[in-house]
């Protein structure tokens, strides 16, 4: 954005402290979870059963950020004392898939939509997760008009039902 080769970032992209720094955001359009996988035969249950345990995510993803700032420090107790760190989040799913990982930590909506292409039975999601958060689109600081044009149309499509009849068809459960 900031070279002016695109206008806006719109694609699971996490409202941060840190990027509202440089990035002027939408209101949110998307809540998201950080959630835990694992394989449906998995004796891991709880965020606290990671201990010991090789645990796989997306570098430079909000999951790896969640994993890092988690108050319960588990990070430090996986296997290896951090998450093994891979650069796409196909890689991330292939690695829980050949048994190199025990668990994997992704954004719930991408998660979830990549299980049920992949057989969503051979999967289990932890009730416990890394954290909640928002999308939202990105645009640069100076673009007022268009995040103001967005925030209108996202509420017009809400009060509608534009907005819930997208939702149930992509993110629904």
């Amino acid at each position: 954005m900031a070279s002016g080769n695109i206008d806006m970032i719109w694609n699971g992209y996490t409202i941060t402290e840190e990027r509202k720094e440089k990035v002027l955001f939408s209101e949110p359009y998307l809540s998201n979870s950080q959630i835990i996988v694992t394989m449906a035969d998995s004796d891991i249950e709880t965020k606290a059963d990671l201990a010991g345990k090789v645990v796989a995510t997306q570098q430079g993803s909000a999951a790896f950020d969640a994993i890092i700032a988690d108050e319960t420090g588990i990070a430090a107790e996986f296997d290896g004392g951090t998450p093994i760190l891979y650069p796409t989040f196909n890689d991330v799913f292939n690695d829980l898939e050949s048994g190199r990982s025990d668990a994997i930590v992704v954004d719930e909506v991408l998660g979830r939509y990549t299980m049920k292409l992949k057989g969503e039975e051979k999967f289990a999601v932890l009730t416990d997760n890394f954290g909640d958060e928002e999308y939202g689109v990105g645009l640069r600081k100076e673009d007022v008009a268009l995040k103001e044009a967005i925030d209108a149309t996202m509420n017009d499509m809400r009060e509608d039902g534009t907005y819930d009849e997208i939702y149930a068809k992509w993110f629904a459960e």
